[in-house]
């Protein structure tokens, strides 16, 4: 994917008025334009070069149109996007180290889901770490119960110790759940990069 595309997509999905339609939407059926100015409060006529850009760049999708008196209505859904989780995790029950890569190939064909995918994922984290600050208000401390959190590390590794760490840190996540005794589950949105 041409970097100015990658920009153009994190710069269209950097609007609020257009994460406000992509939450409006997620669900398959879809939503009118009318229904969309409804429930993000933003108006009909504002819509249009909004939903056009989304539905060129595979943000929206047209998930089913009605004729009514010689009218087409179209309705929008961004189910595709907003539920979209790429294959990109290997196998945990492989111990081959083979099983950890991403194939060149699939990235490529893939890339431009993979982009919009991280943009969304990570535009959902800003998302939640504002709220969690409006919540606690700007001018207190930010405490350890704080619901979004993030890290960031920067290791010396080895290749072959990279790929260890990446398939510790998944196989962890894969028990996560699973070793969870605990009755009041929330969930927990969690979005690992590596670069």
């Amino acid at each position: 994917m041409k970097e100015k595309t990658v920009s153009q997509l994190a710069k269209l999905m950097a609007d609020e008025k257009i994460i406000a339609i992509l939450k409006a939407t997620k669900n398959k059926k879809g939503l009118t334009s009318k229904e969309i100015s409804k429930k993000t409060n933003i108006p009909a006529n504002q819509l249009y070069y909004s939903i056009k850009k989304m539905l060129d760049q595979g943000l929206l999708e047209i998930s089913q149109k009605q004729n009514i008196n010689n009218f087409q209505e179209f309705y929008y859904s961004s189910y595709k996007m907003t539920h979209q989780n790429p294959k990109i995790f290997p196998s945990l029950d492989s111990d081959s180290e083979s099983d950890i890569n991403i194939s060149a190939s699939w990235i490529k064909e893939h890339d431009k889901e993979i982009v919009k995918w991280i943009i969304y994922e990570n535009q959902q984290f800003l998302e939640s770490l504002q709220s969690d600050i409006r919540k606690n208000g700007n001018d207190k401390e930010i405490d350890e119960d704080m619901r979004t959190s993030a890290s960031k590390s920067s290791l010396k590794l080895s290749e072959k110790a990279e790929k260890k760490l990446m398939k510790d840190i998944l196989l962890l996540l894969a028990k996560a759940e699973k070793n969870d005794k605990e009755k009041d589950k929330r969930t927990v949105n969690l979005l690992l990069e590596k670069w």
